[in-house]
């Protein structure tokens, strides 16, 4: 961003101040990484942000609470230009933080120069499902014959974050708090879309019974859970197969094994991890649990549901991310569409596309009790 699209004000600000916004946007980055130049302290760099925020909205550190609001209603907006590149960073991170993320979905960033065009390499795509477009919210069916390029439709999405710029202007968190605020409110949200898209996709394989099953994962169940594995294997040329689940579901597997039989390193994988490293031959990986947003009586992943994929290309989800994040108020007070908890409500919002194309076999089970 070049310093000429900010406000006068804000510029007064950075000129009394004797910095520049490319000064400030690296220490944000600094600070929000934990990488800071020699001789320059934490407490430093959270004193010097929070001065400019406060200097850009009008405010001191004993403005009240009416003054702190009018201020948000003058200056958020260039208060956001400011800060607009640094969310930028952190949700195309935050995006990718995750395993399971970075093993199934085949992203492009488009502000980072990559095309919004995919190519179907696989002989046979057994299923496209093409997911929130511009023009609709509809499911699309479709046949993708080898070597079809297709992009994906984008669409804007938004999160909303209200209390935590108050919070942070009047001392009670820090930057790297209020940063993770505005990014998780995205980041999470677009992960939750992600999974539930995920979740859909063994509905739609042929040959239902041959991958996808459900039951107790016990003594009795072995071979048919192990039956699902290997045809996982032969259906992708006998590849190899990664099991992915949430940690609760991944302990279900400790029933399949007898202890008798287990090696001591598969001991020291539950005494680390609190689940099995591996269940045979086949490697395990974690989906992270996370809660709702703002709601701890509801978990964002499937307890009882694992995953078998062969390895390799898995990416069943194709995203675009256009790349630029958005902060806008949202200011239709005393609606659905306000918080009264919050000083002021805010929205992330950022420009995206997704789609779920089954190219491979995979499988599901689904536990039981």
């Amino acid at each position: 961003m070049n310093k000429m699209n900010f406000s006068a004000h804000v510029l007064n600000v950075f000129d009394e101040m004797k910095t520049s916004y490319e000064e400030v946007k690296n220490l944000m980055f600094d600070l929000y990484k934990n990488e800071l130049d020699d001789g320059i302290s934490k407490r430093e760099a959270e004193d010097k942000l929070r001065e400019v925020s406060l200097k850009i909205f009008g405010l001191t550190k004993d403005s009240s609470r009416r003054e702190r609001e009018r201020a948000y209603r003058d200056h958020a907006r260039q208060y956001f230009d400011v800060i607009e590149e640094v969310t930028d960073w952190t949700v195309s991170t935050g995006l990718k933080e995750n395993e399971w993320f970075n093993a199934l979905v085949n992203y492009r960033n488009l502000k980072e120069g990559d095309t919004n065009l995919f190519v179907n390499e696989h002989e046979e795509v057994i299923l496209s499902i093409a997911r929130m477009g511009k023009r609709h919210h509809d499911t699309m069916l479709q046949r993708l014959p080898e070597n079809t390029t297709y992009s994906v439709e984008t669409d804007v999405y938004g999160a909303a974050v209200g209390a935590d710029i108050d919070r942070y202007l009047i001392g009670q968190e820090d930057w790297t708090k209020l940063v993770d605020a505005i990014t998780k409110a995205f980041v999470v949200k677009i992960q939750e879309l992600i999974f539930a898209e995920i979740l859909e996709a063994p509905k739609k394989l042929p040959a239902q019974s041959e991958f996808v099953q459900t039951g107790a994962l016990n003594t009795t169940n072995r071979k048919k859970f192990n039956k699902v594995l290997q045809n996982v294997s032969v259906a992708n040329d006998n590849a190899d197969v990664v099991i992915m689940g949430t940690m609760v579901a991944l302990q279900e597997l400790e029933n399949l094994i007898d202890v008798k039989w287990v090696a001591d390193s598969q001991k020291e994988d539950i005494a680390k991890m609190g689940r099995l490293g591996n269940y045979g031959r086949y490697t395990l990986v974690e989906i992270p649990q996370r809660f709702a947003r703002n709601d701890v009586t509801k978990s964002m992943y499937k307890d009882d549901t694992l995953f078998v994929f062969a390895t390799g290309d898995n990416k069943l989800v194709d995203m675009v991310d256009v790349g630029e994040t958005l902060i806008e108020e949202i200011t239709e007070r005393g609606t659905a569409n306000s918080n009264i908890a919050d000083i002021m409500k805010y929205e992330v919002q950022r420009e995206l596309g997704v789609s779920t194309r089954i190219g491979r076999y995979f499988g599901s089970w689904t536990i039981t009790d």
